[in-house]
């Protein structure tokens, strides 16, 4: 299942910001739009119809070049795969950090 969400710039040359999650893309849908993301030496115009996807955990900066300019948003969730893998490394390092004792064996760890 993905996420789509429509937006209407209300000012041009007036960008918005945010950092790009997993799976996000940028489709112009009216007017052109004046893209700049964290890491590209250049900067990206996108006209309506074009598809721009977005490096995970870049900052990206769009702004239109017209009032009315309006852009749709897409993210596609992450693989079941990664997320298993997040899952299963955040369970480890909290069961660890739970059993983590400075001597050998089964001792309750006491905090001070």
């Amino acid at each position: 299942m993905r996420e789509l969400r429509t937006f209407e710039l209300e000012e041009p040359d007036q960008p918005v910001t945010w950092r790009a999650r997993h799976g996000h893309s940028v489709t112009a849908l009216e007017g052109r739009l004046w893209l700049t993301v964290e890491g590209h030496l250049a900067d990206i115009w996108l006209r309506p119809g074009d598809v721009m996807t977005l490096p995970e955990g870049t900052r990206v900066w769009l702004s239109g070049d017209a009032p009315g300019s309006r852009f749709l948003l897409t993210e596609s969730p992450a693989p079941w795969s990664l997320r298993r893998a997040v899952f299963i490394t955040r369970q480890f390092a909290r069961r660890w950090g739970e059993h983590k004792t400075a001597a050998f064996g089964d001792c309750p760890r006491i905090s001070a």
